[in-house]
């Protein structure tokens, strides 16, 4: 299996985040679909958000994440295992 997303790379894109104080001010589920535009691989008219937890974008190999058990995004070792888990499928 090929990792698209290695664990460095979504570590550098988490700690990025949160050196932005607008991103600090967003709610946590705010904070977690905005993580996803940025690891998303396309075009930005091909991230959608579909209610009440389904993502569609391009994230390595998966183009459907599912939120319904995503980790609390303050969590940064389950976040983001949970992320790495998801988009390297």
């Amino acid at each position: 299996m090929t990792i698209n997303n290695a664990f460095p790379v979504l570590e550098q894109i988490y700690e990025f985040l949160k050196e932005n104080p607008e991103f600090l001010v967003k709610t946590k589920f705010e904070r977690i679909v905005e993580y996803l535009k940025h690891l998303h691989e396309g075009e930005t008219s091909n991230f959608k958000f579909e209610a009440p937890d389904k993502i569609i974008g391009k994230f390595g190999p998966n183009r459907v994440l599912s939120l319904k058990f995503v980790p609390d995004f303050d969590d940064k070792k389950d976040f983001i295992d949970w992320v790495h888990k998801h988009v390297n499928l």
